[in-house]
């Protein structure tokens, strides 16, 4: 009579810890591409082109600085974000971060970053896997079956939007 009682509080716990997870990671990526959408982001980087280095920044910006009272509930370590443009709204489609034929990262995302010069359409893509703690009742929340997050599900975050005519100066923001 127990088991099923403690299934259930479980299963409770895990969703509502995805659900406050998706939340809080949500926002995260939210303020962080802020600083894309209004060009912060492009001229506090201007002159750099290496796409690590530039994903790394903005996954600063996603996660906060050390001395900022950002509370997380995901390894900011592990995020990886992927940065595309558009044509258009219509033709703004999101990587796919994960390989489901293999459970783990696709091998390309979370290497590409495509400048966001003013006006341009972009698609931000942010994932990060968190871990599983009950996967009783059938839930299917695992989605990584292989590697190092072997048994994690993963949240994604998508932003697409049209970034600000900021002004450029000098060499420009790319």
């Amino acid at each position: 009579m127990a088991l099923p009682f403690l299934g259930l509080v479980g299963a409770i716990i895990q969703v509502a810890f995805q659900i406050w997870a998706a939340q809080n990671f949500d926002r995260s990526v939210q303020n962080g591409v802020r600083t894309v959408l209004t060009g912060e982001f492009q001229l506090a980087n201007a002159g750099k082109t290496d796409a690590a280095t530039l994903l790394s920044n903005l996954r600063a910006q996603v996660c906060g600085s050390a001395s900022a009272n950002v509370v997380t509930v995901f390894d900011c370590r592990k995020v990886r974000i992927e940065v595309a443009t558009a044509s258009a709204f219509a033709n703004a489609t999101p990587v796919q971060p994960l390989d489901t034929g293999a459970g783990t990262w696709s091998t390309s995302f979370g290497t590409n970053y495509a400048c966001a010069k003013p006006g341009t359409i972009i698609v931000v893509t942010a994932a990060v896997p968190i871990p599983t703690f009950f996967n009783l009742l059938g839930l299917a929340t695992r989605q990584f079956t292989s590697g190092d997050d072997n048994g994690a599900s993963l949240l994604t975050s998508t932003a697409v939007l049209r970034t600000e005519p900021y002004q450029v100066t000098g060499a420009g923001a790319c």
